[in-house]
């Protein structure tokens, strides 16, 4: 069977493609599409029209290209606020053009400034800046605000496997963001100045959500604004946590799934008020009418729900889909799917590189392809005139019903199996139960919660108290759901982290898939006939490109593990200020020293920036973790590795902390069975893998003991050894200021030898531990350092230098970090020693390689140096 719209979106795709990972200026491309389109002309006379479907196809390619760079190319003009950006502050006004989001930790303002005050005087600026507050501000769509901030470009953490939220928020038109401190930062000058089509809607919007507030104060309350509203901010890490653990997020993220089920729900009521009367059914084509009135319903609803993006994608879909089906367009529904695809991507190009569209439309596809395979394995339906014996009859509620079931769970195995390899690539988590989770919570939610959160919607323009009584029946079924989410999720084998699968491995896992839907078909042709042998060919075809995938998938992770083998990879991630070290030896072993951190938790750098980076990297087993001190900018990123990595054993300082993140430290450590050891330079040098490892600080005793991970015995006054104050060492060791150079003075300084080559790891040593390093060790010089304490002033001294003599410095700092690191003097001193130096807030990770002998350097923006 045709479909044409199959060549032509993948052509569009490949343009999208293109423009979205090179470079590429729009005046070739305009000339190449210009030339393109006069072949295209041409061709349609006889004589050239073998040209014809190739120029059509390379005018969309084309297209895609100029239609990205739209979105990836600099603003024009020097009235931009991002010219704008720096050090100081700016007093701007300018209008919400979004909703704001509200979450439990912060508010994002989305504003479109138009005017800078500067030096009492007006200047006309425009552009979208992105507004986050730590307190809840009274604002709404259409607000004319001034605030007083000091703006940044926003920057990504430049690792392997990382994400781009930099090109994230340039698809939304927004690139620069800055933060208000305090209420006073940001004054409300005028109300409702928005679109009034858009005010009207957020009018609507906020009575929702008021009177689910109002009716559902807990968490069945947040679930149903997310399932109407689409805002999922307000759910507790805690609820989202259980759903991301048996797979069912999709269900509380407004998808292809919601807007089914609302049309799905509008054609059951119409067609009901159609069959109640002979006049409306001899009078109108019902199938029309149901079509044109569900989809009314659908406009209304993805309204309703913000009409983001993502909300717009699923209706638009799903629309096309229906009205395939509806009106007898429903033979090749996957030339639907690749229309809608079509369209969506013509007027947004950038939702190719959104997880949501490749998840909705993997999971379209899928369903499309497997389920009807699937389906057609379970024992015909019996003709309608068929007769059938008593006992049948009995039964035959009882198939059917069963048949459903069996239906259903061919339905969730079809878009669990499609959208897999993308979940893993993008969350790197495999849900163990989410089978048997969705079996039961799609019902719940999709079929009675989604129904009658749309009369929700419908009742709170008619009545407070009639949208509160359909509140709290929507909340019956949504607390069964939670329940139930929280029981599979306590489950301890619930779910896995994996490594991020290849781009390869992706392909032929997708060419399994298809070449077990050919199989399929193939043992429901029973093995004979036409449809078996049309099937034969392109089954053994995809299988043969499956096989060769996968090869190549091995043969490739073969390659690089014997590019690593015999050698010692040092690598400084990218966690912005803050520090974390991979050491990889020549032998497999790992160790990460340090993992970065914020001062507060509301972004967790081991989740979301160490973790993709170790997974990108296939690496699943920490063999050793170093906390050089117990500073949040080193340690925080360390408890999502400790909890969720196979981690065999600690070292620490002795150095401990009263702070609830080290304490967090201590009880994963001891609740994993972590071997906690506490090192000094009194500690014997040690040996992995014919690596040198020597401890040059703190200065201490040769306790150099081990601790027993597993629950100890409580102290003398009752507190726990791991918890309370420390038993058997100085009590004094606990009561340093928090970010102190005293404090800083007693990291661990790690000396790392491989060969003739050496790498020193200071950790945020001052000038006191490198004057003492200097007068106390010999054995200081290094190829490689570290750069200490972020190239603060207070560090990197001309006599430590001197006795250093690096070729190579390592600085890991933060952009426009507010301690304004590196300090100028440091970039200095290095200049003056020679030294080549990489920072991390530039070159990204700084990957440094040796066999023992050869020493090369790689980073991850090559495109910087």
């Amino acid at each position: 069977m045709p479909r044409p719209f199959f060549p032509l979106l993948i052509a569009l795709i490949a343009g999208i493609a293109f423009a979205g990972n090179f470079t590429i200026q729009d005046f070739p491309v305009q000339v190449c599409l210009g030339a393109a389109l006069i072949l295209l002309l041409l061709s349609r006379s006889q004589q050239g029209g073998r040209l014809y479907y190739p120029s059509l196809l390379l005018s969309l390619f084309l297209l895609g290209i100029l239609d990205m760079n739209l979105y990836l190319r600099d603003p024009p003009g020097r009235e931009h606020v991002r010219n704008f950006a720096g050090e100081k502050k700016l007093m701007l006004e300018g209008m919400i053009a979004e909703s704001p989001q509200v979450s439990l930790e912060k508010t994002e303002l989305v504003v479109s400034v138009s005017r800078m005050i500067r030096d009492g005087q007006y200047v006309p600026v425009w552009g979208r800046v992105l507004l986050v507050s730590r307190e809840p501000h009274p604002l709404r769509y259409g607000d004319v605000v001034r605030f007083h901030s000091r703006l940044r470009e926003p920057h990504n953490f430049n690792n392997p496997g990382g994400f781009d939220y930099e090109r994230y928020l340039r698809f939304r038109g927004i690139l620069v963001r800055g933060n208000i401190g305090d209420a006073s930062g940001i004054v409300l000058l005028r109300r409702e100045r928005g679109n009034p089509l858009r005010t009207g809607l957020e009018h609507i919007r906020d009575r929702i959500r008021e009177q689910i507030a109002l009716a559902a104060p807990g968490p069945e309350g947040r679930i149903i604004q997310a399932l109407i509203l689409g805002d999922r901010k307000e759910i507790s890490k805690g609820v989202m946590e259980n759903f991301n653990r048996t797979g069912t997020t999709h269900i509380i993220a407004i998808s292809g799934l919601h807007i089914g089920v609302v049309a799905l729900f509008a054609l059951f009521v119409i067609r009901l008020i159609l069959k109640s009367s002979e006049y409306l059914l001899l009078k109108g084509n019902m199938a029309k009418i149901s079509a044109v009135f569900a989809l009314l319903i659908v406009v209304l609803y993805t309204f309703i729900a913000g009409a983001g993006v993502s909300v717009v994608r699923a209706a638009i879909m799903i629309s096309i889909l229906m009205c395939a089906i509806l009106f007898n367009r429903e033979r090749d529904l996957f030339n639907t799917l690749a229309l809608a695809a079509f369209l969506i991507l013509i007027v947004a190009p950038y939702s190719l590189f959104d997880v949501s569209f490749q998840l909705s439309f993997a999971a379209v596809a899928s369903l499309l392809f497997l389920t009807p395979r699937l389906s057609a394995l379970l024992p015909p339906i019996p003709p309608g005139g068929q007769a059938v014996s008593a006992k049948e009859k009995l039964f035959e509620p009882l198939k059917k019903g069963l048949r459903g079931i069996a239906i259903f769970f061919f339905v969730s195995l079809s878009a669990t199996l499609g959208t897999l390899p993308l979940i893993l690539f993008y969350y790197n988590r495999l849900s163990l139960i989410s089978l048997a989770a969705n079996l039961l919570v799609v019902p719940i939610l999709g079929v009675l919660a989604i129904p009658l959160c749309l009369l929700i919607v419908l009742a709170v323009p008619v009545s407070a108290e009639l949208a509160a009584l359909v509140v709290r029946i929507a909340e019956m079924p949504v607390g069964l759901a939670l329940f139930l989410i929280d029981r599979f999720a306590a489950l301890p084998f619930a779910a896995v982290f994996v490594p991020t699968p290849t781009l390869l491995e992706i392909a032929a896992f997708y060419l399994l898939l298809i070449s077990a839907g050919f199989f399929l078909d193939r043992l429901n042709a029973h093995g004979g006939g036409s449809s078996s042998q049309k099937t034969a060919l392109p089954g053994k075809i995809i299988a043969g490109l499956m096989v060769l995938f996968f090869l190549g998938s091995g043969i490739h992770h073969l390659y690089l593990q014997g590019l690593q083998r015999g050698k010692l990879i040092l690598t400084a991630v990218d966690v912005g200020q803050g520090s974390a070290i991979l050491v990889r030896f020549p032998g497999g072993k790992r160790m990460l020293v340090d993992g970065g951190g914020f001062y507060d938790d509301s972004f967790d750098v081991g989740k979301s920036v160490l973790a993709p980076f170790l997974w990108r990297e296939r690496i699943g087993r920490i063999d050793t973790v170093v906390l050089t001190h117990p500073h949040p900018d080193h340690l925080q990123g360390l408890l999502f590795i400790l909890e969720n990595f196979n981690v065999r054993e600690a070292w620490t300082n002795g150095d401990e902390s009263d702070t609830p993140l080290y304490d967090s430290f201590r009880r994963i450590v001891r609740e994993k069975g972590i071997a906690l050891r506490e090192l000094s330079e009194k500690s014997p040098e040690m040996e992995i893998s014919e690596v040198r490892v020597r401890i040059l600080n703190p200065a201490g005793k040769p306790d150099n003991r081990e601790q027993a991970a597993a629950p100890s015995l409580p102290a003398a006054d009752g507190k726990d050894p791991a918890t309370g104050p420390p038993t058997g060492r100085p009590a004094a060791r606990r009561g340093y200021a928090r970010f102190s150079d005293e404090s800083n003075d007693l990291s661990l300084v790690m000396k790392i030898s491989y060969g003739r080559r050496s790498f020193l790891l200071p950790a945020d040593i001052s000038e006191v531990s490198e004057r003492r390093l200097v007068r106390e060790h010999a054995e200081l010089g290094s190829d490689v350092l570290f750069v200490p304490h972020h190239g603060s002033s207070r560090s990197s001294t001309t006599p430590f230098l001197e006795k250093v003599r690096p070729e190579t410095a390592v600085l890991s700092c933060g952009p426009d970090n507010v301690f304004r690191l590196p300090h100028p003097d440091v970039l200095t001193q290095y200049e003056r020693f020679n030294t080549r130096l990489y920072r991390t807030d530039r070159d990204g990770a700084v990957t440094l390689t040796t066999d023992g002998t050869d020493l090369t350097t790689r980073v991850f923006r090559s495109d910087r140096r």
